[in-house]
């Protein structure tokens, strides 16, 4: 081989600012020429290995010390070398699961604002894989990612979730942490499976068959993206034709859902626009417009100047006024607000407001609009994160051979609609990715879906179940599941509160990693006595302490139903571990179940740790106890 021709190589994981994973073993690997030997440096080891026929490597340092920087040198008989510098030794975890996992801190940079003013910490790394596909196998190394020290420069860019756990395992450890975020907003947990587990299932199958058939499923894909772009140039058609005179305006009580002033099902384009009234010391300042969230995109504008616009419903509106836009006197505010799936809104309960140097001018109330429809929906276009096998194989794979502690997942939205199968597939994903990084006893701590309502009244009690298939699969050795029904918020998908449920992972961690003696779950259903009418249900806490009631008397949330599966609330007492409860419509109960809804919230149970209880459904023709899994 000439020298000129580059051949020894290493995967993007392995590169500068990297954290390797201490402890026995620590593996590296990469590419050379054919039969070519390599001798490897890394702190005080020296090892040595030969490539295979086809080029490929891999050899292991042990028992590394935590630590660094050091320098990674590697040397071929060819005498090419590489120097992989500013790599830390410590512990590594992967980060994965959809957007509540991806989410990065600029998105919750209002939250924590003094997370943004702190000096940097070297030894915190995120190693961040960029969204890619992949549909006929596995790839050995990413497209994009690299690592990134935590700093001020680089915060904004972490995943929130991955940020705050890597600050408490840093507290806590002490040692270099490394993350591994390899998430993707919209994902299912079917795209984090391989070929041959998504073969089980036959609707899946189908799927993946048309993902692998490049030519079917690019004509699909431009045949739905065609749809919607003409269902846009209708749109901006209608736009063209609206009266912009002052009596063509209707008023309107924003915000508010559009099927609460008579656009039910509402689908095309609504302007609304708001006058205010500004002092002279205002003129011309800078200011910042927050105008909560909307279904589904917009563009405003603020005196005829485009402010900022938004594509889709989830991003919160938050856009900077520059300077010399506001005048002192009358000012307008206009949204141009595009309705794609007849569930149009300006969405109740957040911050609509104007704040300009110290003032704070309150948007909600008084608006006027007018809107043209379009008729039906826009056509759909499907989201390739919920295609199968498609983010295991483009984005996971190339993680396998990289040694691990454990795995953080946060998943399950985008499974609401098929929630009676998200148990089988969740647990099943698990074992295979025990699998692949050869360790059956990979520890995962698994995120439970939090408390969320306002888009799924056509979901019944999807997210329940999804919340029940997570907390059964804690009956899988080193699963943990932690429970976050009070962080979420009712009105948006991504909640802010990313600290405490990073802060939970984080003591799951503590303490079925490394054995700590820290409370990391809160009450579980142990046992369960039925008699007559009434069902006497025993928790247990890890501290050995009684219940702990918040925001009601505890009962709210607990439902009962008989042969017939028709629920009906109780009435009980609480004392100590023990609920008793009964209901005057049940003489037989067969069912019962603890904060069985979207959004449940009054009367939840907690420990004295303040973690609460997890939800659940059972029945009591399956088995006369019930241990909860947890």
């Amino acid at each position: 081989m000439e020298n000129k021709e580059k051949r020894l190589m290493l995967p993007k994981l392995i590169s500068h600012g990297c954290v390797l994973q201490t402890g026995e073993r620590t593996r590296i690997w990469g590419l050379a020429a054919p039969g070519e030997g390599i001798s490897l440096r890394l702190s005080d080891q020296e090892i040595s290995c030969r490539a295979d026929g086809g080029g490929n490597w891999e050899a292991y340092f042990h028992h590394l010390q935590p630590g660094g920087p050091f320098i990674l040198e590697l040397s071929g008989e060819s005498g090419e070398t590489i120097r992989v510098t500013d790599v830390y030794l410590g512990e590594v975890f992967i980060c994965s699961g959809q957007s509540n996992m991806e989410l990065p801190m600029n998105r919750v940079k209002d939250r924590y604002p003094i997370e943004f003013e702190k000096q940097g910490d070297a030894r915190f790394r995120l190693y961040k894989v960029k969204e890619n596909y992949e549909f006929h196998g596995p790839l050995k190394d990413h497209v994009e990612a690299s690592w990134k020290e935590c700093s001020p420069d680089t915060i904004g860019e972490f995943s929130a979730v991955s940020y705050f756990f890597g600050k408490f395992m840093r507290e806590n450890r002490t040692v270099p942490i490394g993350l591994i975020n390899v998430s993707l907003g919209g994902s299912s947990v079917e795209a984090w499976m391989g070929e041959e587990e998504i073969s089980q299932y036959p609707d899946m199958k189908k799927e993946l068959e048309l993902c692998q058939n490049q030519k079917l499923l690019e004509e699909k894909m431009a045949g739905q993206i065609k749809a919607h772009e003409e269902w846009y140039n209708t749109i901006r058609d209608l736009e063209k034709s609206m009266d912009w005179n002052d009596n063509s305006w209707k008023e309107v009580t924003l915000p508010a859902f559009l099927k609460d002033f008579g656009l039910d099902h509402f689908n095309g384009v609504i302007w609304f626009r708001k006058r205010i009234m500004l002092p002279r010391h205002l003129e011309g300042k800078k200011a910042r417009l927050w105008l909560g969230t909307m279904v589904d995109s917009d563009r405003t504008y603020v005196n005829g100047v485009l402010v900022g616009e938004t594509g889709y419903q989830y991003p919160p509106r938050k856009y900077n006024v520059p300077e010399g836009v506001l005048k002192a006197g009358e000012n307008e505010i206009r949204i141009c607000l595009v309705c794609e799936n007849g569930a149009g809104r300006v969405t109740p309960d957040k911050i609509y407001a104007l704040f300009a140097e110290e003032e704070v001018i309150v948007l909600d109330g008084r608006w006027e609009y007018q809107s043209r429809s379009v008729g039906g929906a826009a056509p759909r276009v499907d989201l390739m994160s919920q295609k199968p096998a498609g983010l295991y194989y483009g984005m996971l794979a190339p993680c396998f051979p990289y040694l691990v502690k454990g795995v953080l997942w946060y998943q399950g939205e985008s499974n609401d609609e098929r929630p009676d199968s998200y148990e089988e597939r969740l647990q099943q994903m698990i074992l295979l990715w025990r699998k692949m990084w050869k360790e059956e006893s990979l520890p995962f701590v698994i995120a439970q879906l939090p408390n969320f309502s306002i888009d799924l009244d056509d979901k019944e009690d999807a997210w329940p179940r999804i919340r029940e298939a997570q907390r059964k699969a804690g009956v899988l050795k080193n699963v943990a599941v932690t429970v976050n029904l009070d962080l979420g918020e009712e009105n948006d998908l991504h909640p802010l509160n990313k600290r405490e449920v990073a802060y939970r992972m984080s003591l799951a961690v503590r303490a079925m990693i490394y054995g700590e003696r820290v409370i990391f779950r809160g009450p579980w259903l142990s046992d369960f006595d039925v008699s007559e009418q009434w069902i006497t249900l025993f928790f247990e806490t890890e501290d050995k302490k009684g219940l702990v009631v918040r925001g009601g008397t505890g009962l709210e949330e607990f439902e009962i139903a008989g042969a017939d599966g028709v629920y009906y609330s109780v009435t009980g007492v609480i004392k100590e571990n023990q609920v008793r409860i009964c209901s005057s419509e049940v003489k037989q109960p067969v069912f019962f179940r603890y904060c069985w809804s979207n959004a449940p919230k009054i009367g939840l149970l907690y420990n004295e740790a303040g973690l609460p209880a997890s939800p659940f459904g059972i029945s009591t023709l399956s088995y006369r106890k019930s241990r909860s899994g947890q």
